[in-house]
């Protein structure tokens, strides 16, 4: 009994030492060593893996372009203007660049999220208008804020989340004429252009039956 007391208490006892770097200076070290190697390996590999996947998820850049502030310019924009969005340039990007001269604070919002701001700031402080390439947005000119909810006034022309990271598999953030921006998913972005397609012919329709009545009313 007393043997195999004493026989633990050496086992317990080196136990003890090797815990001890003191006692183990070589092991110590030896383990010290592979640390300080491996944590900047580390390091250098998680900075490497975020540069080569940084282009892939955010192709034209960090952005906070926001498209519900955008929204909210777009309606206070019509509530000034007889409930009409901005309309009558040579394109619809174009209609789009008045809300600068309207207020040029609302430089920020234009570019879209694949634009670089600098170049926007270059062409409205000029004087000038965006166009195709220079504008982000892919915006539709002619409707106003009381026109079916359903139809689509703006959205990002590379499918970019609000950050301006890819969405997967094609998915849009639509922004709809009464201000509520809500997300469109890949498989279902063909439907969504063909039912737009379907909602502007219905309303083409109903503003040719009421022009009519408009034409008579300021004749009399």
């Amino acid at each position: 009994m007393d043997a195999q007391k004493y026989i633990e208490g050496r086992i317990a006892n080196r136990s003890l030492v090797d815990a001890d770097p003191v006692s183990h200076p070589v092991s110590y070290r030896r383990t010290l060593l592979c640390v300080l190697v491996a944590v900047p390996v580390l390091v250098f590999g998680l900075v490497a893996y975020q540069s080569w996947k940084f282009p892939q998820n955010y192709p034209f850049g960090f952005t906070h372009c926001c498209d519900k502030i955008l929204s909210l310019t777009l309606l206070n924009y019509a509530e000034a203007n007889g409930g009409w969005f901005p309309k009558g340039e040579s394109c619809p990007e174009a209609s789009l660049s008045l809300l600068y001269r309207a207020n040029p604070s609302n430089l920020c919002y234009l570019p879209g999220k694949s634009v670089p701001e600098d170049a926007v700031k270059v062409i409205l402080e000029s004087g000038g208008l965006l166009g195709p390439t220079t504008c982000g947005w892919h915006y539709v000119e002619g409707l106003r804020n009381d026109d079916d909810s359903r139809l689509g006034l703006f959205w990002d022309k590379a499918g970019l989340n609000h950050n301006g990271g890819r969405l997967p598999e094609g998915g849009h953030y639509v922004c709809r004429v009464n201000g509520i921006v809500d997300y469109v998913r890949g498989k279902d972005w063909p439907a969504f252009l063909v039912e737009q397609a379907k909602l502007h012919k219905q309303l083409k329709r109903e503003r040719e039956k009421h022009e009519p009545e408009t034409k008579s009313e300021v004749v009399e």
